[in-house]
């Protein structure tokens, strides 16, 4: 009996593990039309077959204009405001002032519901944050307010589309900014930010 019960509870921790993990076949890139993209661009394309699949590695994250598919919806990223500090403090002055060396950029992100229209998506800030090139994640400054159409935790029927800004706190000498969505199951993808 004690085999048994150990068997099962075996198969069930295998099971859930391989939900939990999903694969990079989770995540669809829908690159920009190359009519968009300069030579340079259209070659780095061309050469990322060696790399890791675009868009599921911050060394190849999906390229700006990109559309993204992943956890049941279709993510853009429309602009990027930097610095944003200006616009954050004058929403209210009790907001996170940043330090010596930092700044505000705001991150304007729309996702569509790919799911039928009697189901829902739900979209999370907590599952976003943007890294650049020091290495160092920074998620989203949740207590912000006073700023109009900041994105907020949201649940929407299949078909329609969210969007909204994303504050987040980085310092002023990053580069290469890239947006990582990572959902509680399957994996996360990476979408590079206009400067």
């Amino acid at each position: 009996m004690k085999k048994k019960f150990l068997f099962g509870f075996t198969l069930l921790v295998l099971m859930f593990s391989v939900v939990a993990c999903g694969s990079s076949d989770d995540v669809v890139v829908n690159p920009p039309d190359e009519g968009e993209l300069t030579g340079n661009e259209v070659q780095t394309q061309k050469e990322a077959t060696k790399a890791p699949k675009v868009g599921t590695a911050r060394s190849n994250p999906a390229p700006v204009g990109s559309e993204v598919i992943a956890d049941n919806m279709a993510f853009k990223i429309l602009g990027a405001t930097r610095p944003a500090d200006e616009i954050i403090m004058a929403g209210n002055p009790f907001n996170t002032a940043p330090e010596e060396g930092e700044e505000y950029v705001l991150v304007e992100l729309q996702a569509t519901c790919q799911k039928s229209s009697d189901e829902q998506c739900r979209l999370n800030p907590f599952n976003i944050s943007l890294i650049g090139s020091s290495g160092v994640m920074h998620d989203s400054e949740i207590m912000v307010a006073g700023v109009d159409g900041l994105l907020k935790s949201t649940e929407f029927y299949g078909g329609v589309t969210v969007s909204g800004t994303l504050p987040f706190i980085i310092g002023q000498e990053e580069t290469d900014l890239i947006l990582v969505y990572d959902p509680i199951f399957g994996d996360a993808f990476y979408l590079e930010i206009p400067n």
